[in-house]
Parts: C-alpha cells; structure tokens; sequence
C-alpha cells in the first residue's frame, strides 16, 4: 500500500498527510480549501477538491470537522469509483453517527473502518501517537502499513462503535481531569506555590493513583449488575470524606470549585443509595 487519498487538510489532517508522506506514501488530499493543501503539493502531493477525482488509491482516510460534512463528502462522490474502496474514518463520531457512517459505506460497496485518534496533532507520525480501531479486521490489516505512519495503531475488534466509544469515554476522563487540574493549579497560586512543582509531582503520583481506581473499575464493572461487594481498598465514605476536605481547603483559599462540587454530589449520592462501605466505582450507579 502506497497511495492514500486525505479528506481534509485542516489542523490533524494536515498532521495525518504530514505523517503519511514523511513516511514515503503519496498522497492526495481533498478539500475545497485549495491553498491549505499548496505547501503539501510543493512537497509532492496531489491535489483534488473532489472525493470522485481522488479515488484511484489504496486507502481514503477522512478527518472532517463533523460526521454531517463526512457523510455528504461521501455521499456526494460518484458511488462507482468508491465501490470497493477502504474508508478510514477518523471524524470524531458518537456511536450512532459510526452505524450511520457504516451503513451508509455498505450500501455503497465500501470497507469501513472507524478510527479516533486520541493524541493532539503534534503527536501524530511520533513515538507518542496514538489511534483506536474497530469495524473490518481486514482493512484494518490492509492498511496498517499506513496506520503506523500515524503512530501506535490499536485494533479493538469487529464492533464497528468500539473506537467511538473508547475515544469519548477516554476524552470524558481527559476533559474532567483538566477542570479538576485548573482548580488545584488555582489552588497553588492562592497560596504562592510553585504550579510547575505540582505539575511535576502530579506526574509521579497520579499514575499511582489512578491505576487504584483503574483497577476497581476494571474488575467490578466487568459483569455490571448494579450491586458491588464491600470495598476492598478504600470505601466511598473515605472517598468523600477527603473530597469534603479537599474543596474545604480550596474554598478557604478562594478558589471556586465547581467540578469538585460536583465529584461531592456524586460521591454523596452513592452513600445515600446505601454504598457507602463500597469501592468508589459504585457511583456509576448514580450515572445510569
């Protein structure tokens, strides 16, 4: 595989072509945006402002702003020439727009294969990136040569929702660890302390931490039943109890905490539902 078609040459995409060429693919890139792709095409790429003129390649990876604008690019092409091809989706979808995406590609004789990237586009063609698959274990295999031009490319089975899922359940986790980051960095700026040192200790401990909560998870959710044994490590009543005092301290120092306030909330909930002697993971009770 050596030819491979880019749908969109914005921020990641360009990170994608950037990618795939440094890795000596030749690429053809698609967008109306004909100047966004020039400093591409300088460096050897083909330019098309029409999936229907860019379709004799091994590969077509879309990354678009939204599943809408993927969905018409591909539904507006000439269904004869994508007949046949592998479509690598790397839009940020929910589950229901990857189904749609998916039959959409099937009425039209097309492999589909959703793909999330989950790294920032400096990553990509780097030691660090990182990107999740499912749908076709065939065009998975088929196009891996050009998946790993991207960085670590992760298969994760034929259940086409699969790197849907993972990716915003993943960015769930990163967007709410990036609230509860900007209330603790608050925190050591009210009371005159170094943020860079917190940020340094942060990196040792919290992955200590977090394979704790990991674990829980893991492991009790596995067969969810809406019922937990008793905690093994840490109750929920210890939990919230740290997490009384932690945003007791973050308000005496002034700082808001409107994401602790509500990891309080949740924490409180579960104990009132009678879990608090279980492990923390049982607040998902309250979520479904």
């Amino acid at each position: 595989m050596k030819k491979v078609t880019v749908v969109g040459c914005g921020v990641m995409g360009s990170a994608l072509i950037n990618a795939l060429m440094k890795a000596g693919f030749e690429v053809t890139i698609v967008d109306l945006n004909e100047e966004a792709a020039e400093k591409f095409v300088k460096q050897g790429a083909h330019y098309a402002s029409d999936l229907s003129e860019a379709t004799d390649v091994d590969c077509i990876v879309l990354n678009l702003p939204t599943h809408e604008i993927a969905r018409a690019v591909v539904a507006g092409a000439d269904a004869d020439k994508l007949k046949g091809k592998t479509l690598v989706n790397t839009t940020t979808s929910s589950p229901s727009e990857v189904l749609d995406m998916d039959q959409l590609c099937a009425g039209l004789g097309i492999v589909y294969l959703d793909a999330k990237i989950e790294v920032y586009p400096g990553d990509i063609g780097t030691p660090a990136g990182y990107l999740v698959y499912s749908g076709s274990e065939m065009a998975f295999n088929e196009t891996k040569p050009a998946l790993e031009a991207f960085g670590k490319a992760v298969y994760l089975g034929e259940d086409v929702v699969g790197a849907s899922v993972t990716d915003l359940a993943v960015l769930q986790v990163h967007f709410t660890a990036i609230a509860g980051l900007a209330e603790a960095a608050a925190f050591c700026i009210k009371n005159n302390y170094s943020v860079q040192k917190f940020v340094d200790q942060t990196r040792e401990i919290l992955p200590i931490m977090l394979e704790g909560n990991l674990r829980s998870f893991g492991e009790e959710l596995a067969d969810y039943q809406g019922t937990f044994e008793d905690a093994s490590e840490c109750t929920l009543n210890i939990e919230a109890t740290a997490e009384e005092t932690i945003i007791k301290a973050l308000n005496e120092a002034g700082v808001k905490t409107p994401c602790g306030d509500s990891v309080l909330k949740l924490f409180k909930d579960g104990i009132q539902k009678g879990n608090a002697g279980k492990n923390v993971c049982s607040i998902v009770n309250e979520l479904i």
